[in-house]
């Protein structure tokens, strides 16, 4: 019988992955937080460079060809920092190409490739229909959904809010990996993830995700799970 459920679960939440209504439902609701996010700071033009990383990072990978088109969106902010929307969205902060920074052109590919691995996973969208699943309310909508699942983050022995922390984890750890076969694949150094991760979670707290806690996975597990790949890569 629990294989029974678990294989409903899955197939409701892999409909709900492929209903284009709930994609353009999260688009909405990205482009809502991207708007108040530019609001709140200057956007600014990231140098030309970076537009021709992301583009060669796309250009090595398949589903990223045939899918939404990704665009480069910067704003001006002293924090290091990264996000990309499902609908072809990565967008950094202007700390990641400062002086002060001092990030190297291969660590800078490591960033966008990590975000790219996010949208080729569609792993916003994948997040929100488990947490429909979690709830057990399929129908509810996206907003409604998390809203309720950030009442579970006050519980602290939630079982829901544990399962959700979880996939964020193995989401990161997932993008680490991918990035690092991306950025093999335009000739950069696949080192360069893991000294990327070292210098941007090293020093400040882990992410956090108004909903779910800290999305990142703790530094020293996520940096050996990050060398093992791209050892595995170089042999």
């Amino acid at each position: 019988m629990a294989g029974l459920l678990a294989s409903a679960a899955a197939m409701a939440q892999g409909a709900c992955v492929n209903e284009p209504a709930r994609a353009h439902e999260l688009r909405v609701l990205d482009e809502i937080q991207i708007t108040e996010l530019m609001e709140r700071f200057d956007v600014v033009a990231a140098p030309q460079r970076l537009h021709h990383m992301l583009a060669s990072l796309v250009a090595a990978s398949k589903s990223l060809q045939t899918g939404p088109a990704v665009h480069l969106l910067a704003y001006e902010d002293a924090d290091l920092n990264a996000y990309a929307a499902d609908h072809g969205m990565v967008i950094l902060t202007s700390a990641m190409w400062s002086v002060k920074e001092d990030l190297s052109d291969d660590e800078l590919a490591a960033v966008m490739a990590h975000e790219l691995a996010h949208i080729e996973g569609r792993d916003a969208l994948v997040e929100a229909c488990a947490n429909l699943q979690r709830l057990g309310q399929p129908t509810l909508g996206f907003e409604d959904a998390r809203d309720r699942m950030a009442l579970e983050m006050f519980n602290p022995r939630s079982a829901l809010a544990r399962a959700a922390q979880q996939q964020l984890h193995a989401q990161e750890h997932a993008a680490d990996v991918r990035a690092i076969q991306l950025l093999r694949a335009v000739g950069r150094n696949p080192q360069a993830m893991v000294s990327v991760l070292a210098k941007i979670h090293g020093t400040t707290p882990s992410a956090l995700n108004l909903l779910m806690g800290t999305t990142h996975p703790e530094l020293r597990v996520r940096l050996e799970k990050a060398q093992a790949a791209v050892d595995a890569v170089v042999k």
